[in-house]
């Protein structure tokens, strides 16, 4: 019955207006399979927040003849140990890394130890991730001579995120992962000497001693 219909509907029109219709449902088509993909890759970069900034590290660093270094444990002291995702180090700094699956807005003042997150009209409180990084830059600046102000600290959350954080230290900042490769590129600008490399291979050698413990 239905297909009937369709012909003897089809059959009523002029060749140009039996192409308009086809080509009207293929567009319709093409629209929603376009709709289908982009919401299948908004979900696929929230979930996989680690993965995705894994590879555009190993990019970066290929692309800039960086030192990328992943998945290394500290001791912070006796009773706390942390984890380090990924380390980046550049000709002039050593670049902490952590990734976290945080979408929707962030806020509140940098130095505070929790932070507003607001995701799907759901207000939560969430660790301050800029702790973290801050804490593990000091040990390792205490532990390898280096100076502290060598030691930048990346916390990447997901690129859909929108990050309000008053007064803000430029040495340790919150990033959403679209802007990660411009944030790196924007600290090795930063006009200091370049690291000594007997200062690079303590750091590692001090890496790798932690995570042999």
């Amino acid at each position: 019955m239905v297909i009937f219909c369709y012909h003897s509907c089809m059959t009523l029109l002029n060749v140009n207006q039996t192409l308009f219709v086809v080509f009207l449902i293929l567009g319709i088509a093409v629209v929603i399979i376009l709709l289908s993909l982009l919401a299948f890759l908004f979900i696929y970069r929230s979930r996989h927040v680690k993965e995705l900034t894994y590879l555009k590290l190993n990019k970066i660093a290929q692309e800039n003849d960086y030192l990328l270094l992943n998945n290394y444990r500290i001791h912070i002291d006796d009773n706390h140990v942390a984890n380090i995702d990924h380390i980046l180090i550049t000709d002039k700094f050593i670049v902490i890394i952590n990734d976290f699956k945080i979408s929707g807005v962030i806020s509140g003042d940098y130095n505070d130890d929790e932070l507003r997150n607001i995701n799907k009209n759901k207000q939560t409180q969430i660790v301050n991730p800029l702790n973290l990084n801050i804490n593990l830059a000091k040990r390792l600046a205490l532990f390898n001579d280096l100076s502290f102000d060598l030691i930048k600290g990346l916390a990447v959350v997901n690129s859909d995120s929108v990050i309000n954080i008053t007064n803000n230290f430029d040495q340790f900042k919150i990033v959403r992962l679209k802007d990660l490769a411009k944030e790196i590129k924007r600290i090795d600008s930063i006009n200091v000497k370049k690291l000594k490399e007997d200062n690079i291979v303590r750091f590692i050698n001090y890496l790798n001693e932690n995570n042999n413990k």
